[in-house]
């Protein structure tokens, strides 16, 4: 309190105190005296009087309790004058990082000091020695004996390591204690040895109100993230990804944010800001949450050297069960006979194939395999296509890390390299990646740092999420009938759908395994990921810092398709093409921010933080296409005969965000919390009466459990209520020129001759804005014997206005439709997060459960309200509806199959209907089964999401287990309107065994008859389609063991750890797909949609790691 001291009588302080300084030299020379309490001791007591237990330290109860016992004195024997020094560093024992403001005092005595920024410190004792004790808010207090130790070093185990977290928070961090939004964190070490390639499938079911989807076991592919629902028609829904300070391209988040190229074993934690309050500092990025990386950095200390090593094989999770080929053939020859018996008038079902005019014939394999026919089911041959395209494929990993430094400078180099072969063959990636991580203490004022990651990656892909006539994979091997060979007899030439005896041959279905191997699709991507800081102090405790980083990737696709992939048909044969595509990215950003912190009395404490902030992002992409090709050996596009299709172009375009921004976080005694944040943003994507946009946010927290009423509770040690409201937006629409009128080449005639020219091609709009979103959070965090059980709970709600969508205009303004801001969407729901440590000691078990509820509901859609309708590459698939989620699925009600033609004369139906065809709901009631009776048949958005891990521990073994699951949401599965549309053209799934044969056979009443002539719009998108995406996923299982160090310790190594593990272990669930995760289309309006995605993989591991 000194320095709050009114002048006058810190002057008269300052004249005692030289007064005292000379008395106490004369009595030093001729007496055994010393001071017993300093003045800048004395001048922050109370009330400038000692304290009672300052006067017991010193012996002497008869000293009086006023200020001038600065001068009191008492005889010690002349050899306690002796001193030495004593050195050392405090670290905290969970991360070895050094801990500043560290007490550290002489015990008995008022002798002590504090630890500095790095956790170094100095201290004065006597030659005997004595106990130096170690305090520090949250930490157990330890003391250690001095003896003849010159070097004292200290790891302080965290009392309460829940509420000492540190919590990232926008260009900041807080501890959790202090937290007053909605935030949660997983460190690395929680994830360790699992077998992921990037760190998004680490985090899934460990975050509360974070849903993260795999739908696509493809190697190099990201899962996507989503935080409280969806909020958006069409400006995305993926979180803003920062990395070590760096805001990266929003536009790249349907992929993970681009969190797929960087190397897990390089991120020390990821904290999540869901809330407004947490998020609005980002302004109109933070609309959908914030995902901030922070990457692992040096330590001060001896260098360590750590190497991990992993390698396994993946396994597909799950195969479709389908037809074999006698159960084929007898479906299809039904389909043929049933279609057969309603064409040709007087038809019998036993008339001979020969005796049918052409087009009513069943189909025959081609004449060259002899003795084999549909009239002869026995006779044919098998082939697992899913065998053929699925293989076991390899999996290895190989980190190589090295930190340490000094007090002045620390550093982290790591390198990393992943080889994932594909559980579909040929496809797989191949990925480096190199970390440099440097900070320096240049001087007392001064700080520097820089972080470094360039990398590189191979990734082959696979075909997999197309039609089968699209060359699709997938589709392609559960559609082509069973019994057709890879290849031609005798030869290496695919087969293909005309294998079938001409003239029966049809065009569709192409040849799976052709598929892998005379596609090559490769994409090679380079990125240098980097950024630099200096942080200077500057008077009156207030901190600089300036942050400068970039993101600049090239990505290069070469696809080429060879002339030995059969076509529909065998002729004509398909040329071959290819393409090459060129795309560079340059993402930059700066920012520079203040911050100042102040702490008074121990009773307030206050920080202030201003900043500015730039971001531009430049990107551009040529495509160049070719085809008739010479030969196949030269695959290169300037090999082709014809160069430049029309499928060639380049397109460039660039986005900018000028921003400010400031936060303010005050807490009184440690139970008052107050946090405010605001930002400004001006986005080159908006119209010029809308560019700049401000997001205001505010917070308040009561921690109950410091109030004396409850502060020495045995049971409750932590009670903290938190409420927030806060604005923040979203402007990652499509295009980054939705508010001006855009120009495309067009001719025109000018005389006698054709001109070339230009022409707009959008309607300009300078009032478009960006998305908002306004949240409120109701929270609260309750931990009980001594956080051994702690609770996190969060109730929340979110309305998203100004809603970015292409809408139609009328047609006499030139155009189809143009960007307007229309429309609002609610998210609300609960949270909650329990983590225990259920047991301690030698055995220890902790576990930590999650649940998340959100519902999702669109409250206006523009002035008319009129729904919007959205396909998938079949016609509406979905629809967007005031009162229903985001982008519902939408086709017929299917009630069951028509049994026999009483009950088809009994209720209305679609034309040519006959018994054994769908029955659709008549939904409006008007007597008649149309286009109208088209309704709502589910959504893809969960009821609610979970997850729970389960650590156990006992000596050197430790054992993890990942649980998660997702309930309450469905999937369109469109791929079953192939292999399973019952025309006998394509192979199906079993459950086609279970169709109707009569209506004394009538089947499970759902599964309509096989017939090729399609009546009754049996394959329209209707309910029948309509899966439960329910699931309960064993995620992972992982168990290790460290070796003791007495063993280790004579080779010199700090540690060995060894461990296996398997990912994706089991998954219960009714879906007849591959992955209930799955969403071939990431768009909010198409979500849930499976059109023959990639499967996942079960992976089995074993590593190695080995720190020196």
């Amino acid at each position: 309190m000194k320095n709050h001291l009114p002048t006058p009588i810190r002057l008269a302080i300052l004249g005692v105190w030289c007064l005292a300084t000379t008395a106490e030299a004369q009595m030093l020379a001729s007496s055994h005296y010393r001071p017993a309490r300093h003045l800048s001791q004395v001048a922050r007591t109370p009330g400038s009087t000692v304290s009672n237990d300052a006067i017991r330290e010193s012996g002497d109860e008869r000293a009086p309790r006023t200020l001038p016992t600065v001068l009191a004195m008492r005889q010690v024997p002349r050899s306690t004058v002796q001193e030495r020094r004593i050195t050392g560093r405090v670290t905290a024992e969970e991360n070895l990082e050094g801990l500043p403001g560290v007490s550290v005092a002489l015990k008995g005595t008022t002798r002590g000091t504090t630890t500095d920024a790095t956790g170094n410190y100095t201290v004065a004792v006597p030659n005997e020695g004595g106990t130096l004790v170690f305090s520090f808010i949250g930490y157990v207090t330890q003391e250690v004996p001095i003896g003849s130790q010159a070097t004292i070093n200290v790891a302080l185990k965290g009392s309460d390591q829940t509420l000492n977290e540190v919590v990232v928070v926008g260009y900041g961090t807080q501890q959790k204690r202090d937290v007053t939004g909605s935030i949660a964190s997983i460190s690395t070490k929680n994830i360790k040895d699992q077998p992921v390639p990037n760190i998004v499938e680490g985090l899934t079911g460990r975050l509360p109100g974070v849903l993260i989807q795999q739908s696509t076991g493809a190697p190099g592919n990201s899962p996507s993230i989503k935080i409280r629902g969806l909020g958006s028609i069409s400006a995305g829904n993926g979180p803003l990804v920062v990395i070590d300070g760096q805001p990266l391209n929003s536009g790249d988040l349907a992929n993970g944010g681009g969190l797929n190229l960087l190397n897990p074993n390089d991120i020390d934690k990821v904290d999540i800001l869901k809330d407004a309050s947490a998020t609005a500092i980002y302004g109109s990025r933070g609309a959908n949450g914030v995902v901030v990386v922070t990457t692992k950095r040096g330590k001060s200390g001896q260098g360590r050297l750590n190497f991990d090593y992993y390698t396994g094989i993946q396994q597909v999770t799950k195969k479709m069960d389908l037809l074999n080929s006698q159960q084929f053939a007898e479906f299809s020859k039904e389909a043929f006979n049933n279609a057969y018996l309603e064409r040709v008038t007087g038809a019998k079902i036993d008339d001979p194939n020969s005796a049918r005019p052409s087009g009513q014939r069943y189909r025959y394999p081609r004449g060259e395999v002899a003795g084999v026919s549909f009239d002869d089911p026995g006779s044919l041959p098998t082939y697992d296509y899913q065998d053929m395209i699925f293989q076991n494929a390899p999996i290895s990993n190989y980190q190589l890390s090295a930190s340490g430094g000094s007090a002045k400078v620390q550093y982290m180099v790591s390198g990393n390299y992943l080889n994932q072969k594909g559980v579909i063959k040929r496809s797989g990636i191949d990925r480096y990646t190199v970390r440099t991580n440097i900070d320096a203490q240049i001087t007392s004022y001064l700080k520097m740092g820089i972080s470094l990651s360039p990398s590189f990656s191979v990734e082959n892909q696979a075909n997999t999420d197309r039609h089968w006539a699209d060359n699709g994979i997938i589709n392609a091997a559960l559609s082509l009938p069973p019994f057709i060979p890879i290849y031609q007899p005798g030869t290496t030439v695919y087969n293909s759908q005309s294998y079938y005896a001409a003239p029966y041959d049809w065009p569709g279905i192409t040849n799976p395994v052709a598929n892998i191997y005379e596609i090559d699709n490769q994409l090679r991507t380079m990125r240098l990921l980097g950024n630099a800081y200096a942080e200077v102090k500057l008077p009156f405790n207030v901190l600089y810092r300036g942050t400068i980083g970039a993101d600049a990737r090239q990505l290069r696709q070469n696809y080429y398709k060879t002339s030995a992939l059969p076509g529909n048909q065998l002729l004509p044969p398909t040329p071959n093409s290819a393409y090459a595509e060129n795309a560079q990215e340059l993402n930059w950003v700066t920012n520079h921010t203040l911050t100042y912190q102040k702490e008074i009395a121990q009773l307030h404490r206050l920080e202030v933080l201003v900043g500015l902030e730039s971001q531009k992002n430049d990107f551009e992409r040529t495509r160049i296409d070719a085809n008739n090709f010479p030969n196949d050996l030269v695959r290169t596009v300037n090999a082709g005969t014809i160069i430049g299709t029309n499928s060639s172009r380049n397109l460039r375009d660039q986005w900018s965000l000028a921003s400010y921004f400031g936060r303010v976080a005050y807490s009184f005694r440690d139970r008052y919390l107050f946090n405010a944040s605001f930002r400004r943003d001006g986005s080159s994507r908006f119209g010029s009466n809308n560019r700049w946009g401000t997001f205001p946010s505010a917070s308040v927290g009561w921690r109950v459990s410091e109030e004396s009423f409850l502060k020495n509770n045995r049971f409750i040690s932590e009670l903290k209520l938190k409420a927030s409201y806060g604005l923040s937006g979203n402007n990652a629409f499509t295009s980054n020129y939705p508010a001006i009128g855009l120009l495309s080449p067009d001719n025109y005639v000018l005389g006698n001759a054709l001109a070339n020219g230009l022409a707009v091609n959008t309607i300009g709009n300078d009032n478009l804005t960006w998305e908002k979103s306004r949240q409120t959070d109701i929270g609260l965090e309750v931990g009980v014997l001594n956080n051994r059980i702690f609770l996190t709970a969060d109730y929340y709600k979110r309305i998203t206005t100004d809603l970015l969508l292409a809408v139609q205009v009328p047609t006499l303004t030139g155009f189809s439709t143009a960007v307007k801001n229309i429309g609002k969407v609610e998210n609300k729901g609960v949270e909650l997060a329990l983590n225990t440590r259920n047991l301690t000691g030698e055995f220890s078990w902790t576990t930590d459960l999650n649940f998340s509820f959100n519902r999702n509901k669109v409250l206006a859609l523009g002035p008319t309200g009129d729904p919007i309708r959205s396909g998938t590459g079949v016609g509406e698939s979905n629809i967007t509806v005031i009162g229903e989620p985001l982008g519902s699925f939408y086709g017929y009600r299917q009630i069951g199959v028509f049994r026999d033609q009483a009950e088809l004369d009994s209720y209305p139906h679609f034309a040519d209907t006959r018994p054994g065809d769908v029955k659709y709901e008549d939904v409006n009631g008007d007597g008649k089964v149309d286009a109208n009776d088209r309704t709502l048949i589910g959504n893809n958005q969960p009821d609610f999401i979970y997850g729970m891990t389960n650590t156990f521990t006992f000596k050197g073994f430790d054992l993890g287990i990942v649980v998660q699951g997702v309930q309450g949401s469905s999937i369109l599965n469109l791929s079953r309107r192939f292999y399973e549309n019952l025309e006998g053209n394509a192979n199906s799934l079993t459950t086609a065994l279970n169709r109707w044969r009569s209506p004394e056979q009538p089947g499970d009443g759902t599964t309509p008859r096989a017939n090729t002539r399609t009546t009754g719009n049996n394959n329209a998108i209707s309910s029948r389609w309509v899966e439960s995406g329910s699931y309960f996923r064993i995620r992972n299982i992982t168990i290790g063991y460290n070796l003791p160090k007495t063993l280790i310790q004579r080779a010199k190594l700090q540690t060995i750890r060894l461990y296996g593990g398997v990912q994706n272990v089991l998954t219960v669930s009714k879906y007849l797909g591959y992955n209930p995760e799955v969403s071939g289309y990431e768009g909010p309006l198409t979500g849930g949609v499976d059109y023959g995605s990639y499967p996942l993989a079960r992976t089995y591991t074993i590593g190695v790691n080995i720190g020196l």
